[in-house]
């Protein structure tokens, strides 16, 4: 039975991958590293911490990174490359309420930071619409391994075979896979169905595929 609904925020309640990769991109630049568009696909999906962990050895960068300052300043150039274009999905936001009104939790779970989220969560008119955000910085293990999700469902007393999951990274399909949860795929230019295929529980191209009804039917 549907009683809570996570979602991811990047790549799910906003179209953010873009702006986050030209972000990284100016920062890494003095490090001699460019983040190719063909390259973008497997990073999608990985907290700041794990991404940096795995330029560091891709890229042979021999410096120090404080992760938490790196994602201040990704973030401040983002946010600034997003404000001008970033609007409130009303699909969603009729998702949520339809949600709420038949008491079922709404969490978002994301490997974004707190400060980050909490402020793109805002723009969205999203935020005073949760139960609960767990961000990366709640966690010590972080998708695909299914500790957030695990961790949000703890928090809000749900069952994971309960909860229905929003993600569109292969990595956070994985990590709700893991949890027992069921999990709905949203795919972006980056993705396509067959990456999902045999892991998701629904497949879909964006939110006006999808309403309570259907999601229910899940479970």
């Amino acid at each position: 039975m549907l009683k809570e609904i996570i979602f991811d925020m990047d790549g799910v309640l906003i179209d953010s991958v873009r702006y986050n990769f030209e972000s990284f991109n100016q920062l890494l630049k003095k490090y001699g590293v460019n983040l190719l568009e063909g390259e973008i696909k497997k990073f999608i999906g990985m907290s700041i911490r794990d991404k940096l962990n795995l330029w560091k050895k891709e890229y042979n960068i021999k410096e120090e990174i404080d992760p938490i300052e790196f994602s201040k300043q990704a973030f401040r150039i983002s946010l600034k490359l997003m404000k001008k274009e970033l609007k409130p999905n009303k699909k969603i936001l009729n998702l949520i309420d339809s949600a709420k009104k038949q008491n079922i939790k709404i969490a978002v779970a994301t490997s974004s930071t707190k400060e980050r989220a909490e402020k793109i969560l805002e723009l969205l008119k999203v935020k005073d619409k949760l139960d609960l955000l767990i961000t990366a910085e709640d966690v010590e293990k972080h998708k695909p391994d299914p500790q957030i999700f695990l961790e949000t469902a703890k928090e809000l007393n749900v069952k994971p075979k309960d909860c229905a999951v929003f993600e569109d990274a292969i990595n956070g399909i994985r990590a709700a896979k893991r949890a027992g949860m069921k999990s709905i795929a949203i795919l972006t230019e980056f993705t396509s169905k067959k990456d999902f295929k045999n892991l998701a529980n629904l497949i879909i191209k964006d939110f006006s595929e999808i309403n309570l009804k259907r999601l229910k039917r899940l479970f």
